[in-house]
């Protein structure tokens, strides 16, 4: 399961500070004092690190599996059926759709990203009855390290440049974890977006994470969700994204109605709501 969280991005001696949450910390054991491998994105906003130094064989795919018998254990099939080496995966339900990762080294193979990228998106094509939804590859290189510091305020990094467009003032980064692919996806938030960070506690019953992400998307480009169940009856659900449309009244409003959700916060992140 995804863990996400957000760090304000300030300037420091050497760089710039990246704070990372104790519970993203926690979730893929990081510590003061040891190296994190990282590496940006060509012409991207985002940037990618992991305690574990990936190189330029290891691949990243991110599928979308509509939840139907069997869709899972065919893609991973896939993959072993080519002699891949699945370093590491993970796959989670949301809603009727399974989200799936892996981890997979190409190395000594006679395939490619590409040409497993083709074959997955053939399982299902465009019908109704498709099995893959999305597919999301991504190559990783870490080349960069960083050692882990940690002061009164908490762990945290410090990386020498910013991507490029960012300027630095009011930037923010939100950090999405995902423990079983030894990995951390970090977007920067440029100055001026509308960043938010939601929390909401809805029940838990069949169909309300669906609602509430529904009544959201409405105003909202959701960028990271993530989950704590708490009590048999709720559970609390941790929402970063984009305002698109609208005001901050209006989408609490959009929501106050709906039975299922209990509570409702929606904080700005480095802008002032009108």
């Amino acid at each position: 399961m995804i863990i996400c969280g957000h760090s304000h991005v300030r300037p420091v001696e050497g760089g710039w500070r990246i704070d990372i949450p104790s519970h993203v910390a926690s979730s893929l054991n990081l510590f003061s004092g040891q190296n994190i491998f990282g590496s940006g994105e060509q012409g991207s906003l985002r940037y990618f690190l992991s305690p574990l130094k990936l190189n330029p064989h290891i691949s990243y795919f991110r599928v979308f599996l509509e939840d139907v018998m069997g869709s899972l254990a065919t893609t991973t099939k896939m993959f072993s059926d080519r002699g891949i080496n699945i370093l590491n995966s993970a796959a989670f339900g949301f809603g009727n759709i399974w989200v799936s990762e892996y981890v997979a080294d190409f190395n000594d193979v006679n395939t490619s990203p590409e040409s497993i990228t083709a074959d997955i998106e053939g399982l299902g094509g465009f019908v109704t009855s498709r099995e893959i939804t999305e597919l999301f590859p991504k190559a990783f290189s870490l080349d960069d390290s960083y050692a882990l510091k940690e002061d009164d305020d908490g762990l945290y990094l410090v990386i020498p440049h910013l991507p490029d467009g960012l300027s630095g003032s009011d930037t923010y980064a939100v950090l999405k974890s995902w423990p079983q692919v030894e990995a951390i996806f970090m977007d920067f938030i440029a100055h001026g977006t509308k960043l938010l960070k939601i929390s909401a506690m809805i029940k838990d019953v069949p169909g309300a994470l669906n609602k509430l992400t529904s009544l959201l998307g409405t105003q909202v480009n959701m960028h990271a969700i993530h989950g704590q169940h708490h009590e048999a009856h709720t559970g609390e659900w941790t929402i970063y994204g984009i305002l698109e449309v609208g005001n901050l009244s209006e989408l609490k409003k959009s929501v106050d109605s709906e039975s299922t959700i209990l509570g409702f916060k929606a904080e700005a992140l480095g802008w002032e709501p009108t």
